[in-house]
């Protein structure tokens, strides 16, 4: 498992992946996380703390988008 995969898990996310359109999310705590694959963006349906910005960037990170 990826770091950010571990952080996200200590958070509380669940991790999904739907491959047939390049969306990896991570749902929990009323939160709603999606990385856009294929056009290297992300979503967030929710205001997000520290821990959870952390994870994201160690996520961009891990996906070499920077």
């Amino acid at each position: 498992m990826k770091k950010a995969d571990e952080m996200f898990k200590e958070l509380g996310y669940l991790k999904t992946e739907n491959k047939d359109i390049s969306i990896i999310t991570y749902s929990g705590n009323e939160t709603l996380i999606q990385f856009f694959l294929n056009t290297k963006s992300i979503e967030i349906a929710s205001i997000i703390n520290m821990q959870e910005l952390q994870a994201i960037n160690e996520k961009v990170k891990e996906m070499q988008w920077i």
